[in-house]
């Protein structure tokens, strides 16, 4: 993702806010496919902490709400969303 935003014409540049949101996105559903989390309504459920073998997805399991009543979707995508194109971007490096 990005990769991809990054290879966008200057003449539309992605805002890394919009960018930094949409990764967060991503990393959510990695975290579903891997079953680290389940999804209760509008709430993360988090499975048992384990690593991803990823040090930005190892993040997003360390950064999850392990308590009731568990974080919303929007809540965790906009938390964990703050400066996340940063972060890929310096892990590119």
């Amino acid at each position: 993702l990005l990769m991809i935003a990054m290879d966008v014409p200057s003449s539309r540049p992605v805002e890394q806010g919009d960018l930094s949101l949409a990764l967060a996105g991503a990393e959510l559903v990695d975290l579903i496919e891997a079953q680290a989390i389940t999804l209760e309504d509008d709430r993360i459920v988090p499975g048992a902490q384990w690593t991803m073998g990823d040090r930005l997805l190892d993040g997003a399991v360390a950064s999850l709400v392990r308590q009731r009543p568990y974080e919303s979707v929007d809540d965790w995508l906009w938390r964990r969303g703050r400066g996340l194109s940063a972060a890929y971007r310096a892990d590119l490096e």
